[in-house]
């Protein structure tokens, strides 16, 4: 993350202002100028608006100066929890979802014919070629079935998982355990369990709800270090137990041995949490929209954005079809939530201009399909997009247009400080069939996703308050003739 002495320089730089010339013009001394550009001082907070008149900043760099130095103060766990949520989502918008080109050959050996006599695999390859092969040949059974704790430090079988979910070629059930840290103070941000999250959300985005994580709480890793081989991986065939750093591997094939690490799993199982809840029905997907809204604020990230507090019950009325089956449900939870999106304090908003653009050129929205919503109508689409302008430049809505790659364009996020938060997928979604809502209870990560959202506005991936108005506006008054 770049430092406010950092981003000072260049704007001097851009400028071609010496240090003297902008002492004499806003009146700061020079030294303490001088000390704050090599990071030796912090400026006081009243001299920024003198630095930012006399910079002749754009509205999008002082919303990046006076983040960069809101930062100064920040806690550093504060601030690397939002470069992790940062980076996966990033990471997410750059997924490759194509078919590949070749398809994975047909297993030449099964598992005994692989591993012969052994039972210990030293090296990294060498337990990776096994959990390959122990993944591949329960992959051919039809009630193929998956159980595993992995060691904390693991990307090796989480990115196998990932990619045989994007290659099509993952239909076993999979149940994961995940050993939490309860280490630390509650209210600071745990970095391990954010990290460990973040390697499975894809995953369950993309598993078709086949995947299913659950969590504990570890506080003692003494157990760890008297068992050579405290992780495993259990199929119908075999149990691979693994070492604390994947190195090392034994694989157990007798069938009592088998059965012993299922029965021990689901052991494991029942004194852990479920770490996510899916939902894939219309009207529990709202209900879990409103569900992750705190009673004064709603918070949320989408590619598009949301008109949500312009909705009236007029609204619904018209665009709501009428002939679908659960008509009358969807209506009642759309009167409740769209009410309560009209009164809350705290309406934030954070899209994309594409995102923009299309609901402007199609008048149809990503989160629910034109099947259960009919495409509003040009004139309809150009008021909401200028009632939102008018609610940005009020305040009475923080909406900011994202950077394009910093988030992906077929999720939305609705988050919230005490009720949880949603994932939800949307119709740009190129693999899931239908919708999907995956909901995340855990505290300390729902800390972690609220604050990086609602840091987002003062974030320079974001325009400015004034220039995402002016887009919106832009697009709304000069896109007239293309949107008829």
């Amino acid at each position: 993350m770049q430092l406010f002495s950092e981003y000072l320089r260049d704007l001097l730089k851009a400028r071609k202002l010496t240090v003297s010339a902008l002492s004499r013009l806003s009146g700061v001394e020079r030294t303490a100028l001088s000390k704050t550009l090599t990071g030796q001082r912090v400026l006081p907070y009243a001299v920024l608006d003198d630095l930012i008149y006399h910079l002749r900043l754009t509205p999008g760099e002082e919303q990046r100066l006076r983040g960069y130095y809101d930062a100064q103060f920040e806690k550093e766990r504060l601030r690397q929890s939002r470069e992790i949520v940062g980076r996966l989502f990033s990471d997410m918008a750059r997924l490759d979802f194509t078919t590949p080109a070749f398809e994975e050959s047909r297993l030449l050996l099964d598992l005994d014919g692989y591993a012969g006599a052994r039972s210990i695999f030293s090296g990294a390859p060498n337990v990776q070629s096994l959990l390959r092969m122990a993944l591949s040949q329960e992959l051919t059974r039809p009630d193929a079935r998956v159980e595993l704790t992995v060691p904390p430090t693991d990307t090796f079988l989480g990115d196998e998982l990932l990619r045989r979910y994007l290659d099509g070629r993952m239909g076993a059930q999979v149940r994961q355990i995940i050993a939490f840290d309860a280490s630390g103070a509650a209210a600071d941000i745990n970095l391990h369990n954010l990290e460990c999250f973040c390697r499975i959300l894809p995953i369950c985005l993309l598993s078709k709800r086949s995947y299913h994580p659950y969590y504990y709480y570890d506080d003692s890793i003494a157990a760890r270090y008297t068992d050579p081989f405290p992780y495993f991986l259990v199929t119908h065939d075999c149990a691979v137990c693994l070492s604390e750093d994947g190195s090392q591997a034994m694989l157990l094939r007798f069938a009592d041995q088998v059965e012993r690490y299922h029965r021990h799993f689901q052991t494991l199982l029942g004194r852990c949490h479920p770490l996510i809840r899916y939902t894939v029905d219309p009207v529990e997907i709202l209900e879990s929209y409103d569900g992750c809204t705190d009673e004064d604020g709603f918070y949320m990230v989408m590619d598009q954005p949301c008109f949500g507090r312009f909705y009236d019950e007029a609204t619904i009325d018209r665009y709501l079809r009428s002939e679908l089956p659960f008509h009358e449900r969807l209506a009642a939870v759309a009167r409740k939530r769209f009410g309560r999106l009209r009164a809350v304090e705290q309406f934030y908003t954070l899209f994309t201009r594409s995102g923009l653009e299309r609901f402007l050129d199609t008048g149809s929205l990503d989160d629910f399909p034109v099947a259960f919503v009919a495409p509003f109508p040009p004139e309809v689409r150009r008021g909401l997009m200028l009632a939102l302008a008018g609610h940005i430049r009020s305040g009475d809505i923080t909406g900011r247009i994202l950077e394009p790659g910093c988030f992906p364009d077929y999720l939305s996020m609705t988050t919230s400080r005490d009720s949880g938060i949603g994932f939800f997928t949307t119709e740009r979604f190129p693999l899931q069939d239908g919708f999907c809502s995956i909901q995340l209870r855990e505290p300390n990560l729902c800390r972690a996703f609220h604050g990086w959202a609602t840091h987002l506005p003062n974030d320079p991936q974001t325009l400015s308050a004034q220039e995402t108005a002016e887009v919106l506006e832009e697009l709304a008054l000069g896109g007239g003739e293309a949107a008829q």
